[in-house]
């Protein structure tokens, strides 16, 4: 059932893309409300949700909200400097990473997918489809400049969605939806924390945290809460959190329906459009690697 959320989380993304497009709001100040905002929607519900009884879920959440804080930042600066396009054009390369990070975590399990040459070399294959797919790499020296900035970042990427399926192991079926609660409000609340102490470092006034010009447009975070929500029932049903991380971007296919469907209707906006060969490579690649992993 692991594919079933990672399309939902996907459809999730897209909307997600189509809500920042739209908000009009200080990068410094969204950082701020990506921590935040899950936490004041979440925290009035807690009586609802049974503890989890695992120390090391907890300890791994408010770790895992700081590597979020720090790779949501080293991503932030890198965009201001080299811009969104290539930037995002690189994200793809951290699946691999987290691939090889997940079997020395779990080296049995790396065993296990090896001992199958067939399968392991299908995994292989596809997930580098879905890498070359979603990224247009440019030889040049920005971007190599940029790639060599982002190392952290995929270091600290792979490292977050291995957290997240370590968090996810520590759950029963039947404790997902509680764990997912408690994942989103812990590591929102240390994401909320961190950057509110960098906002103002950076100079920020307290006043313009709670601006009705950026306020309103706060509701773009409640479809992020979405996303996670169905990302981690993913990754509690997947074997190895670099699918999840691979499959998630078939949420470029959505955008580039979503982008058409808006421009028929004459609504205008800055949707860029995505080579046709290659989404569909893109989407072959995810059908062999929900097929691989079943």
């Amino acid at each position: 059932m692991w594919f079933v959320y990672v399309i939902i989380s996907s459809l999730f993304s897209a909307l997600y893309y189509f809500g920042n497009q739209s908000a009009k709001i200080s990068p410094n100040v969204f950082m701020f409300y990506r921590g935040i905002v899950p936490v004041i929607v979440l925290l009035p519900f807690l009586p609802l949700f049974p503890f989890i009884g695992a120390w090391q879920f907890y300890a791994l959440c408010l770790l895992q909200g700081c590597v979020i804080a720090y790779i949501d930042n080293r991503n932030y600066q890198a965009m201001q400097k080299w811009g969104a396009e290539i930037i995002s054009s690189l994200h793809p390369f951290s699946v691999g990473v987290v691939f090889v990070v997940w079997f020395l975590l779990k080296p049995a399990e790396g065993i296990q997918l090896i001992s199958n040459p067939l399968k392991f070399i299908g995994v292989v294959v596809t997930l580098s489809c879905i890498v070359y797919a979603t990224a247009s790499f440019k030889k040049d020296a920005d971007t190599k400049a940029a790639l060599a900035y982002l190392l952290p970042f995929y270091l600290g990427a792979a490292v977050c969605d291995n957290i997240n399926k370590l968090c996810m192991s520590y759950l029963t079926s039947e404790q997902v939806m509680a764990g997912s609660y408690y994942y989103i409000l812990l590591t929102g609340a240390v994401i909320a924390l961190f950057n509110f102490g960098l906002y103002l470092y950076r100079g920020g006034e307290v006043c313009h945290l709670y601006s009705m010009q950026n306020i309103k447009y706060s509701w773009v975070l409640l479809i992020g809460i979405c996303c996670m929500v169905s990302k981690n029932f993913a990754m509690f049903s997947v074997s190895n959190p670099s699918y999840v991380t691979a499959a998630l971007y078939l949420y470029i296919i959505w955008i580039m329906i979503g982008g058409q469907v808006l421009r028929y209707f004459g609504v205008n906006g800055t949707f860029k459009k995505v080579n046709r060969r290659k989404a569909l490579l893109l989407l072959i690649a995810a059908v062999a690697l929900i097929l691989l992993e079943k």
